[in-house]
């Protein structure tokens, strides 16, 4: 028979994160076997409810799948569905299907005007905030006509034009030259120039006029005439013109991602060329000429994203990951990083102080691309490897496209597709302090932090934008608080123990939760409406329940600062007699 020989007992405090790691018994005492919507990072140590999410805008957009945020000048752009909307307005629709689009702040040279570049597998664009237009300028299409008019000039000519922004009296941009015109030869005239056709694209205010020299080859700048002038003279000396004219400002590629570095646009995610590496001219990120790409691996491993870090561009494909290095100057060159690890979630890379942050297929992880890649997930890691865990379910590879990450106030936030949700419906939050993990149900589309306004914001599925990490409700619902420790087993676990009592150290802010005690797994008793001030209260388990382990969960719905602080548990041990 057994006998009672003294009371015993377990105490524990100081909760840091969640373990999916290890099973319930061989966990730490600091670790949880589950939490959701529990915040371990404000307070290390004490679980406490979660922050709520409150409404950016006050009505949701006609697209709802929320995929892309951005804030430039001030200005909020939001990616729904195959549009980009400015604020609440839809200025472009017509997006592609790929639903892969970026957006890139830049100030091209002698504009005046910071621009949002807005790249897309479908269409590249730009916007100033009142204005959308097309990201680069088309070169004339129409071929000029010469001939003669007045007295000046001896030898044979040709003129070229192009179409131009200019912004008060600089050239923001040009465009590449129209074809030549047919040679005019001249004997003391002046050469009359027609057939200029004026561009339809808003954003060109002026045309260029390139002429000869006398026999020359290079067109060498004339004069500048405003957009919709058909008509011009050319007079001026040979010794009179100015530069030659550029025939590499081509317009980029459609391709739906672009970064800045080294005062460049790096343009990426080419469906025509899917490891093409494409760059601008310095400071000027509306020409991007036909010869600047670095053709990176292999078209069967494409670019999935790029990083600017200081000193080189971190670029990732599908399966491993390069470093860009150099100059415009004196070229670039391409080398693949030691970790051979990349990632199928093009939208799941973010630049952060410590180095990238990445989503792989085998975790979560930080890289400079020169270094081994530093894991971050070891501890929820069985999610990734198709395991369900604990009330978290495995990933949903088939929706990688859609996971998102952002760093905010010393934590990354991971946006993941789990169980059969094709996107995401867990946010995975790992506290930089405590080095560990915990879960918020957010069902995240895309994430942002404003550093403008010191906001987390996320783009959900309902057509609206929602500031995170605000607020006691979510958006006015309450919020589900769903904690279990771990299976305590005091001294030993090969010890039979009669427990007696649960500890639970509990603020519960004047409302009320549900607790659960566990031996051995099974389910002992289960106390609803239990309210405490900050106290060590003892809840007796029912008679008879004896066993090796125990654990706690608690379950709570409202707005309220609940508060767990530690827990614990009385005994007696069990021998044989």
């Amino acid at each position: 028979m057994a006998i009672l020989t003294k009371r015993d007992g377990q105490e524990v405090q100081g909760f840091l994160g969640v373990n999916l790691r290890q099973d319930r018994v061989s966990l730490a005492d600091a670790e949880l076997a589950k939490a959701i919507n529990a915040d371990l990072h404000a307070q290390p140590g004490v679980i406490v409810l979660r922050a709520g999410r409150t409404k950016q805008n006050s009505t949701a957009l006609a697209d709802q799948t929320i995929r892309r945020l951005a804030r430039i000048n001030s200005v909020r752009y939001r990616v729904a569905a195959n549009s980009v909307y400015r604020g609440a307005d839809q200025i472009i629709n017509g997006l592609s299907t790929n639903l892969y689009t970026t957006l890139m702040p830049f100030r091209p040279l002698n504009d005046t005007a910071i621009w949002a570049f807005i790249a897309d597998d479908g269409l590249m664009r730009k916007d100033d905030g009142t204005n959308t237009r097309k990201w680069g300028i088309a070169a004339p299409t129409a071929t000029p006509s010469v001939g003669t008019t007045g007295t000046g000039l001896t030898g044979v000519y040709s003129v070229k034009y192009t179409y131009a922004r200019v912004v008060g009296s600089a050239v923001a941009h040009e465009s590449n030259p129209s074809p030549a015109s047919a040679n005019q030869t001249l004997t003391n005239q002046n050469l009359s120039i027609s057939g200029l056709t004026a561009s339809s694209d808003p954003q060109v205010t002026h045309v260029r006029i390139y002429r000869t020299v006398a026999g020359g080859s290079e067109y060498l700048f004339d004069q500048q005439i405003a957009n919709g002038t058909t008509t011009a003279t050319s007079s001026q000396a040979d010794t009179a013109l100015g530069d030659a004219v550029e025939t590499d400002n081509d317009v980029p590629p459609d391709a739906g991602g672009c970064v800045n570095w080294n005062d460049q646009a790096w343009i990426f995610h080419d469906p025509d060329n899917p490891h093409y590496l494409w760059r601008s001219k310095r400071f000027r990120p509306e020409s991007v000429p036909a010869a600047n790409y670095l053709e990176i691996g292999n078209a069967d491993d494409p670019i999935m994203a790029a990083s600017p870090m200081v000193g080189l561009l971190g670029v990732l494909t599908r399966r491993t990951k390069y470093r860009v290095v150099g100059s415009e100057a004196g070229g670039y060159l391409y080398q693949e990083a030691i970790s051979k690890r990349g990632t199928p979630a093009g939208l799941g890379v973010k630049g952060t102080e410590a180095g990238t942050l990445f989503v792989a297929r085998d975790g979560v992880f930080l890289t400079n691309f020169i270094d081994a890649d530093q894991e971050l997930s070891a501890k929820i890691a069985r999610i990734f490897n198709g395991e369900s865990v604990n009330g978290i379910s495995a990933i949903n590879w088939d929706a990688a496209s859609t996971i998102s990450v952002e760093a905010f106030k010393n934590r990354y936030y991971v946006a993941l597709p789990t169980g059969s949700s094709t996107t995401p419906d867990v946010l995975a939050v790992y506290s930089r302090d405590t080095r560990n993990w915990y879960f918020y149900d957010h069902p995240v589309r895309s994430l942002l932090y404003e550093e403008d306004t010191d906001d987390l914001t996320a783009g959900f599925t309902d057509g609206f934008v929602y500031v995170l990490e605000d607020g006691t409700t979510d958006a006015g619902s309450d919020i589900e608080l769903d904690v279990e420790t771990k299976d305590y087993f005091g001294g030993s676990p090969k010890l039979r123990k009669l427990f007696l009592y649960a500890k639970v150290d509990l603020d519960t802010d004047g409302d009320t939760v549900t607790l659960k005690l566990y031996v051995d797994g099974v389910l002992k008793r289960t106390i609803t409406g239990y309210s405490s001030s900050r106290g060590k209260a003892l809840i007796p388990f029912p008679e008879e329940c004896m066993g090796f382990t125990w654990r706690i969960a608690l379950t709570y719905t409202g707005r309220k600062a609940v508060k767990w602080y530690g827990a614990g548990a009385l005994w007696a041990p069990l021998e044989a007699a």
